[in-house]
This record gives structure tokens, sequence and C-alpha cells, in this order.
């Protein structure tokens, strides 16, 4: 046996081995940042529309404008963290959405805040894909695919935090200051990173920004790439237009809730965080295919439950269209990881890309079939683009390989 096979035995056996506590701390963590600012306006929109003058619809943009910077810079930031380095280029992703996320606190007009939200959306990717690519190369099998679980996990925390604190402070101290409490919690983010995730083992630099980019090009021509990308897209499209428009529904009479009261709502997102990383051994329990069918026939009960005209089963059902994003996701992102054995990051920067756009889409897309046809028109829409990503996905991942 020469040198190079023994390597190779140690680094898998490294990394199918139990993930420290301290990493796995950090990797969720980071996964909390992703979403922690880009959807905090959510449960606010009445409140930010009042405090500048603008309609419902046009606040929805505070969402559109930091969804959209993601899926502006994803590719560029899957390109330059396979050239960089994954834990660098998270490093400085994390201490620059620090002091654009305090910056938020300080906009005197409603274009500065889009132009601000814009710029936070714009260092999101950067982290985002740094960290999935880390997952796939730092470790194998199972292990890597309850790492992204865990990942995944952190996401649906960080979604809880951002809303549940927005809708907190809009109540008490002012929407606009609890961008200084997020900023304060991405600076434990940056710490637990530095401190906690070691640096790369099985990080390969690729030989130029202009090689990286090029990776993005080829995965335009990977047709399982591209349809994994609208499975990504169809995933947040649906959490967005159920959580953006069912914020409307409930802030408007019979239920007339506060701000607080809706910001509480989103507890929910509490749920992916204990039951994504099971999903993710399930996964690789019965198969990817089969692990996404189940999540999206959970969603679309869930969106049933939600026309409801009693709070208690909307909870609910807003809770099953919850994890069955977050399940959903967790199916996609570690097929996108595995799936491009070169250019990782490049690849998860293309399926980045697609993914915030469909919640772009779904933030302002779908507000004239609120307003002419309510909840339920929006209810529909759901799951018609579920069923489509459903089917879509089970053509392209069926001939693939469970993660073992």
């Amino acid at each position: 046996m020469n040198r190079s096979d023994t390597i190779t035995m140690e680094n898998e056996a490294a990394a199918n081995t139990a993930v420290p506590l301290p990493q796995t701390a950090a990797l969720f963590a980071l996964g909390s940042c992703a979403l922690l600012n880009v959807y905090a306006t959510q449960p606010i929109l009445p409140d930010i529309a009042r405090r500048f003058g603008v309609s419902l619809g046009a606040s929805a943009w505070t969402i559109s404008t930091s969804t959209l910077g993601v899926a502006v810079a994803a590719p560029l930031a899957g390109a330059v963290s396979d050239r960089f380095g994954r834990k660098r280029v998270m490093v400085v992703a994390l201490i620059a959405l620090i002091i654009i996320t305090a910056s938020c606190a300080l906009a005197w007009n409603f274009t500065a805040l889009l132009s601000l939200r814009f710029a936070q959306g714009l260092l999101v990717p950067f982290i985002f894909t740094a960290a999935l690519a880390y997952i796939a190369e730092e470790w194998s099998g199972r292990t890597a695919t309850t790492m992204n679980g865990v990942y995944v996990a952190g996401t649906a925390f960080g979604g809880f935090c951002g809303r549940f604190l927005a809708g907190a402070a809009a109540s008490f101290t002012g929407w606009l200051s609890t961008f200084l409490v997020f900023a304060v919690l991405l600076m434990l983010v940056l710490a637990l990173a530095v401190f906690c995730l070691p640096a790369e083992r099985q990080f390969r630099a690729s030989a130029s920004l202009g090689k990286s980019l090029w990776s993005v090009a080829k995965g335009v021509r990977d047709w399982r790439l591209l349809v994994t990308c609208f499975v990504g897209a169809s995933l947040l499209f649906q959490q967005v237009t159920s959580f953006t428009y069912l914020s409307l529904r409930l802030s408007a009479p019979p239920f007339t809730l506060t701000s607080i009261e809706v910001g509480a709502l989103f507890v929910v997102f509490l749920l992916p965080v204990t039951v994504t990383p099971f999903f993710g051994r399930l996964i690789g329990t019965i198969g990817r295919t089969r692990a996404f069918l189940l999540s999206q026939v959970s969603g679309i009960a869930g969106i049933a439950l939600t026309l409801s005209v009693h709070l208690p089963p909307i909870v609910i059902g807003l809770a099953l269209s919850c994890m069955a994003v977050f399940a959903g996701q967790s199916c996609a992102t570690g097929y996108t990881a595995r799936h491009a054995r070169e250019g990782r990051s490049a690849a998860t920067g293309l399926y980045l890309t697609c993914y915030y756009l469909g919640g772009s889409i779904g933030a302002v897309a779908p507000a004239p079939l609120y307003a002419h046809h309510g909840w339920l028109g929006c209810a529909v829409l759901i799951g018609l683009v579920a069923l489509a990503s459903t089917a879509l996905a089970r053509v392209a991942w069926r001939e693939t390989v469970v993660d073992a």
C-alpha cells in the first residue's frame, strides 16, 4: 500500500467519525445566520408600510430585495469559495454582514432600507455555499448527510429567531432596533466559526477564479442539477408565499393578530430544528426520492389545513408546511453537493441562486392572486408548485445512489 492510499484511508476514516460538539454547534450557528436577517421583515410588513408611507405590496420588497441579493451573488460566492477556501470566505462574509446589519438600524427612508437589505442578501451566499461545500468535503456517507441536516436545521432556527425578534421589537422598542440585536448574534456566530470550526483538510483550491466561474457555466448544462435548482426554487417559493400571505391574512379580520402575535406563530420554525437532522438519516434509509415525496405530501396536507377559519388548525398546517420545506431542502442541498464532484461550491451557488429567486418570486408574485382570491388562491398555487417539483425530482434523482 502506497502513501497516497494510506492518506486516503485516513481521510475517509476521519470523515466518518463522530463529529465533536463544538464543530456541530458552529455549523448549526452558521446555518442560523443565513436566514436570521433575510426574512426578518416578514411579520412586520404592516408596520413598515405605515412607517414609510408605502403600500403592503411595496413593503414586501423588503423581503424580495434581500432574496434577490442572494440570488445575484450566489454564483460568484461559490466560485470565490472554490478559489480561496471555505472557512476564510465564511469569516470575511460574517464580518461584512455584521457591519451591514447594524447599519440597517440607521435606515432613514424606504430606499435606504431596501439598499441595505439588498446588501445583506449579497453577503449571505458566501456563508451558505462555503458551509455546504465544507460539509460535503470534510465528511462522507451518513455523517455528511447528518451534518447537512444539522446545518439545514440551523437555517430553520435562524428563520424563527429573525421573524420572532422582529415581531417582538415592533411591539416594544420599534422594529429598526432589532437589527442591532441581529448584529450581536452574528458576532457570536463569528466567534464560533473562528474558534470551533477547524481549517479544511480536504479542500483543493481551483486553479483560478475564472476556472471556478466556468464551473457555474458547466452546471447550467447539467440537466439533473438544473432540475434540482428548480426544486430548490419551488421550496422557498412555497415557504415565502405561505408565511407572507398568511401573515397578512391573520393580521386582518376576523383574526386581527398583532405584530408580536404574528411573530409568535413563527415558533413553528423550531420544529424543523429537531426534525431535520433525523430526516437526514431517513434519506439514507429510504432514499432521497422517497424522502422528498414524503416531505411534499406532508407540506400539501399542511397547506390544506391552513384553509380553516380557526387558528389552531392553521398553526398546525403552518408547522407541517414549514417542516416539509426544510426536509425537502435537506434532500435537495445534499443531492447538489454530492452530485457535483468538481466545483461543489459553484454548483451550490447555482442552486442557491435559483432557491432565492424562488423566494423573491414568492414574496411579490402571488400578491394579485391574494388580492382577488384571498388565501385560497395562494394555497392552490403552493400545492401545484409542490406537485410539479415532486414529479421533476423523481425523474432527475431516480438513477442516483443513496448516500451510504
